[in-house]
């Protein structure tokens, strides 16, 4: 991990300035669970979310073997990211902030995290499979619409496909 030393630690951007650090394996119950409250914010019930859940484990396994980062503000988990192998770069798994948080920069700060990450580490293009509530986030970014995904929880629901150029 010594190419990523380079990365910053702190965000500019952030309202209120956030330390990003490398995610723990003791932490995936609790980012698992921020990840549920942010998802909830798009006002999903609770029956879709409990079938979210399966998907939305954070596993410590990946946590240990695969690039996770924590955004901390004053002392707090405020977000995550984490990427995962895609067939064309690197994707995107995971992207959360609390939800009281949404708005401050925090996301944001995540963001570049991950593409300054994903940069590092040689890839040439970030992939986000997104909620469909959130693509206009990663349209805000940069990304690219280049088509849809079949959600893995209901049949029929498409969820959006971005590409972010890294090179």
């Amino acid at each position: 991990m010594s190419r990523l030393a380079g990365i910053a630690v702190r965000h500019a951007a952030a309202e209120r300035p956030c330390a990003i650090r490398r995610a723990r394996t003791d932490e995936a119950a609790l980012l698992t669970e921020l990840g549920l409250r942010a998802k909830a914010v798009w006002g999903y019930d609770a029956a879709f979310l409990a079938r979210c859940r399966t998907m939305m484990t954070v596993k410590s396994a990946n946590i240990a073997t695969r690039p996770h980062y924590v955004a901390e503000l004053g002392g707090r988990v405020a977000g995550f990211y984490g990427l995962e192998p895609e067939t064309e770069g690197v994707g995107l798994d995971y992207l959360f902030v609390e939800p009281e948080l949404i708005g401050g920069g925090i996301g944001r700060a995540l963001w570049d995290h991950a593409v300054a990450t994903a940069r590092a580490l040689d890839h040439r293009a970030l992939i986000v499979v997104s909620d469909p509530n959130a693509e206009g986030f990663y349209l805000k970014m940069g990304c690219a619409r280049v088509g849809t995904r079949p959600s893995e929880l209901e049949d029929g629901r498409r969820l959006p496909l971005l590409r972010f150029r890294l090179l």
